[in-house]
């Protein structure tokens, strides 16, 4: 089972956007994924890494999408999954 790790803090809009296409998007495509979110505020090396980066998503720990992420864009990396 792959994890799909969403990085991202409290109050930020294009974090909530990348949460709801994630969410839809599993719904849709009837995968079975580990989904996990991050608040980089919880850890300082995370915070410095990702602050101005925000939302990432990384799967199995490799970094796919970063910034303003679209609902098509999460749609063909989850389809894209072995």
């Amino acid at each position: 089972m792959h994890v799909v790790t969403l990085y991202a803090k409290a109050g930020c809009h294009l974090c909530d956007e990348a949460r709801a296409s994630l969410e839809d998007a599993l719904a849709d495509l009837d995968q079975t994924l580990d989904l996990r979110e991050t608040d980089i505020r919880h850890d300082p090396a995370l915070f410095e890494r990702y602050r101005y980066r925000i939302p990432v998503i990384a799967v199995d720990g490799v970094e796919r999408l970063e910034g303003r992420i679209s609902d098509d864009a999460v749609r063909e990396l989850l389809r894209s999954l072995p």
